[in-house]
């Protein structure tokens, strides 16, 4: 099944504008919310493959929403394998979606990415991957206090152990990082990039500020 002994999951939403990037529904119509979910798949799917042509790896998209990946199979690029995520909540669905794929046990390093992340280049995905050489774990903040990739070279069932209580704040990376060195692990800080699920960060990405 692998050609590589790496895999990069991608965490998303189906570009339903009813379901997705609801905080943003102030400034944007369910048309318009799902039009910028496809730009920003296009944008990472991009990003995935440009790191994918070099540092070649299995990239696996796990899914939610109410209707089904295969439904959107012309954006969706053909190596990647499709998965839908458990129920729960994102820490939840996280740690079951890296636990199927270590337990395949065909994959020395896995990391787990957002698809809202605009800033994204191949580059920093393989800045992380790297950092994976020498550490138990890896995690990428975002400038709001999240992150948007964490990784492992063994899966570690206690990362996603009593997040906090939202998963939106701006406490979840220093949280995360502490809790895994807690744990007796090491672990590598990666490029922090921006995401956007306010209207704020909507409006730093259409201005450049």
């Amino acid at each position: 099944m692998a050609k590589a002994n790496n895999a990069l999951i991608i965490f998303s939403r189906l570009p339903i504008g009813s379901e997705t990037k609801t905080r943003l529904a102030a400034v944007l119509t369910e048309a318009e919310r799902a039009a910028l979910h496809l730009a920003m798949w296009a944008n990472i799917f991009k990003s995935v493959l440009d790191f994918n042509a070099v540092n070649a790896c299995d990239i696996y998209l796990y899914w939610t929403g109410s209707g089904n990946a295969l439904d959107y199979a012309q954006y969706i690029p053909p190596q990647f394998i499709l998965r839908e995520q458990c129920q729960g909540s994102l820490g939840d669905r996280m740690r079951d979606a890296m636990s199927e794929v270590f337990a395949l046990e065909i994959y020395a390093k896995v990391c787990l990415i957002g698809c809202d992340i605009p800033e994204l280049k191949a580059v920093n995905l393989a800045h992380a991957f790297d950092m994976l050489d020498y550490n138990d774990a890896v995690i990428a903040p975002t400038f709001d206090g999240g992150y948007w990739l964490i990784g492992m070279r063994k899966f570690i069932y206690n990362i996603f152990d009593a997040p906090p209580r939202d998963w939106g704040n701006e406490s979840v990376f220093n949280w995360t990082l502490e809790h895994i060195k807690s744990l007796g692990l090491s672990c590598a800080v990666a490029d922090r990039l921006f995401d956007i699920d306010t209207p704020d960060d909507l409006k730093r990405f259409k201005t450049g500020r």
